[in-house]
C-alpha cells in the first residue's frame, strides 16, 4: 500500500455557516450515531452578536421592497357624507435599524431590533356622491413609520442529529405613522389620515411579522441541509451528528457533536470501543479564549479514531530504501549486529519494510500531545533481483509535541522521546540489539521525525467558510482535550454568503 507518510491524504473541506457557521453544503453520508459528544462547539455572546448583526442586516436588505395589500374604507365626513377612500400601491422601500440585541435564555434566543424607521410610498383616491353628481380625486403620498420594534424568539434542538430551529414568537410594534398627502383637496387630508393611519400601521406590522416568519422557516430548511458527515478524503469522513439539544447559558450556546472519524467505505465508526469515552465537561478555559466568539474542544478520542480508521484501511506502511546515511542500508553496516547476515549476503543493499502493527494512540495533556506507536520492521536484503526478508523487529516508539496556529492552519512539531526494540523472528541468527538501536535511532531521528514535522509544518488548514475568516485564532491543550478558539470576521469573499442569505431570508 502507499504510505500516508509519503502521500498523505489532504483534507479539503468547504463549509458555510456552524450555526450558520457550518451552515451551507450538500448532504454527504448519514453516519452511525453515538450517544456521546467528542467535539463541543461553543458560541459566546460575542459570537451570538456577530451572527445577530449578520442576520439583522441581511434581513433588512431583503425585506425591501415590501408590497402591502390595498386598503379601502368608507367613512362619514361632516357636511360631505359617506366617502369611499382607497390606499393602493403601498410599498415599503427603506428600513433603517438603530439598534439590536440578542438575549440568551434557558431554552432559546431572543433577538430584538428597535428604533426602526421605515419609508413608504402609496397612491390614494376618494369618491363620494352629492345628489346625482359623483365627485372623486386622487394623488400620492409618502408615509414615515417611526419607533418600530421587531422581536423574534427562537430555540434550537436536535432532530435526528440535525439542528432544527423553532420560532415561538414574532412581534412587531409601531409607535407612529406619519402620512403626507400630495394632490387632491386639502380639506380632505386630515380625514384621510385619520381613517388610514391605524390601518397602515396594522398592515405594516402584519407584513413584517409574516416576512420574518417566512425567513425563519427558510433558514430552518437550510439548517436541515447541513451535512451530518463531511468526507475528508476517500478513506475517512467526520461524523458531525448532534448528540443532544444545544445547551444554553446566559453567555453562550454549546453544540455537542459526535466528532468521531468514520471509514468512508463502511460508513461505520472505527471501533465501538470509542463509545466508552466522552468529552470531559467543565475543563478550564484559557484566559485567551474567554472573550473569543467561538471555542471548539476536541477530545483526544477524535484523534485516536482517525488513526484507527487509517490503520484499518492499511495506510500506515512505509518502505525505506534511502536514508541520509545510505551506508546504513547495506549488509556491511550490519555485520556486527548480525554477523551471519553479512556472511550470507555480503555487501548487499537493504530495505526496511515498516508496517504499523496496531493503531497508534494519542494522549493529550496540559503540556503537550503524547503519541505511542508499535511497528513491525521487516529487514529486507536486495539479493540481485530478489527481495529476501531476513528478520522482523518490533519497535515501540514514544514521541511528543505541541500544536500551534499559523494563519488559518494548525501546525506543530514532534520529537522522539524514546523507543524500544524486540526481535520477533530472524532467519540469520540473533541480533545484537544495542548496536541495532543505533541504526533505528538514525531511522527515527533522521527520517520519520523530520518527515512528520514537514507535514506538520505545512499545516492542516481549518475548514474554509465562504465569506468568513478567522481572526486571532488560538490553540492549546488541556487534560484529554485540545481547545481551539477564535474571533470571526468577514473576509474579502462575502458575495456567495450574502447572496445565499438574501435568497433564504
Amino acid at each position: 500500500m502507499t504510505s500516508p507518510f509519503l502521500n498523505p491524504p489532504v483534507p479539503s473541506i468547504s463549509m458555510a455557516p456552524l450555526l450558520l457557521f457550518s451552515l451551507l453544503l450538500l448532504f454527504f453520508s448519514n453516519p452511525t450515531t453515538s450517544s456521546e459528544s467528542h467535539i463541543s462547539a461553543i458560541i459566546s455572546s460575542n459570537g451570538i452578536d456577530f451572527v445577530k448583526d449578520l442576520l439583522v442586516n441581511e434581513a433588512v436588505k431583503t425585506m425591501t421592497p415590501l408590497e402591502l395589500p390595498d386598503i379601502q374604507k368608507t367613512t362619514k365626513i361632516p357636511l360631505v357624507g359617506y366617502v369611499t377612500m382607497v390606499a393602493s400601491d403601498l410599498i415599503l422601500y427603506e428600513l433603517n435599524v438603530t439598534s439590536s440585541s440578542a438575549n440568551l435564555g434557558d431554552t432559546g434566543v431572543e433577538i430584538v431590533a428597535s428604533g426602526i424607521t421605515a419609508d413608504m410610498s402609496m397612491d390614494w383616491s376618494y369618491s363620494y356622491t352629492v345628489g346625482w353628481i359623483k365627485i372623486s380625486d386622487k394623488g400620492n403620498a409618502s408615509v414615515r413609520v417611526e419607533g418600530m420594534t421587531v422581536g423574534l424568539t427562537m430555540s434550537m434542538k436536535s432532530n435526528n442529529g440535525s439542528l432544527e430551529l423553532t420560532v415561538s414568537d414574532v412581534s412587531c410594534y409601531i409607535d407612529e405613522c406619519i402620512i403626507s398627502l400630495n394632490g387632491g383637496a386639502s380639506w380632505l387630508y386630515q380625514g384621510f389620515v385619520n381613517a388610514f393611519k391605524n390601518h397602515i400601521r396594522s398592515a405594516v406590522e402584519k407584513a413584517i411579522i409574516q416576512r420574518v416568519t417566512d425567513g425563519s422557516s427558510k433558514l430552518n430548511a437550510l439548517l436541515q441541509k447541513v451535512p451530518k458527515s463531511i468526507s475528508l478524503d476517500h478513506i475517512s469522513s467526520l461524523n458531525l451528528t448532534l448528540v443532544s439539544d444545544p445547551i444554553y447559558s446566559d453567555t453562550s450556546i454549546e453544540f455537542d457533536i459526535n466528532g468521531l472519524f468514520n471509514s468512508s467505505s463502511t460508513k461505520k465508526e472505527a471501533n465501538n470501543m470509542w463509545r466508552n469515552y466522552n468529552l470531559k465537561k467543565g475543563l478550564h478555559l484559557s484566559s485567551d479564549c474567554n472573550s473569543k466568539m467561538v471555542v471548539v474542544s476536541i477530545d483526544e478520542v477524535v484523534f485516536n479514531s482517525a488513526l484507527q480508521v487509517y490503520f484499518q484501511a492499511g495506510y500506515m506502511n512505509l518502505l525505506v530504501k534511502r536514508l541520509p546515511v545510505q551506508s546504513i542500508l547495506n549488509t556491511a553496516s550490519w555485520q556486527y549486529i548480525v554477523p551471519q547476515l553479512y556472511v550470507m549476503y555480503p555487501n548487499d543493499p537493504m530495505a526496511l519494510n515498516i508496517s504499523i502493527s496496531s493503531p497508534p494512540a494519542v494522549t493529550v495533556t496540559e503540556e503537550k500531545l503524547i503519541g505511542t506507536l508499535y511497528a513491525d520492521v521487516i529487514v529486507d536484503v536486495m539479493d540481485g533481483n530478489n527481495t529476501v526478508p531476513v528478520a522482523c523487529i518490533q519497535v515501540e516508539v514514544a514521541a511528543s509535541g505541541n500544536l500551534t496556529m499559523s494563519g488559518d492552519s494548525i501546525t506543530g512539531a514532534v520529537g522522539l522521546d524514546n523507543f524500544a526494540l524486540t526481535l520477533n523472528w530472524s532467519n540469520v541468527g540473533n541480533l545484537y540489539m544495542p548496536l541495532a538501536e543505533g541504526i533505528f535511532r538514525v531511522l527515527l531521528n533522521d527520517v520519520l521525525m523530520p518527515l512528520t514535522n514537514i507535514l506538520l509544518e505545512v499545516g492542516i488548514p481549518l475548514p474554509a467558510v465562504h465569506g468568513f475568516s478567522l481572526e486571532d485564532p488560538y490553540i492549546y491543550t488541556s487534560n484529554s482535550a485540545l481547545f481551539f478558539c477564535s474571533d470571526i470576521a468577514f473576509s474579502n469573499n462575502t458575495s456567495i454568503l450574502f447572496h445565499t442569505l438574501r435568497n433564504v431570508l
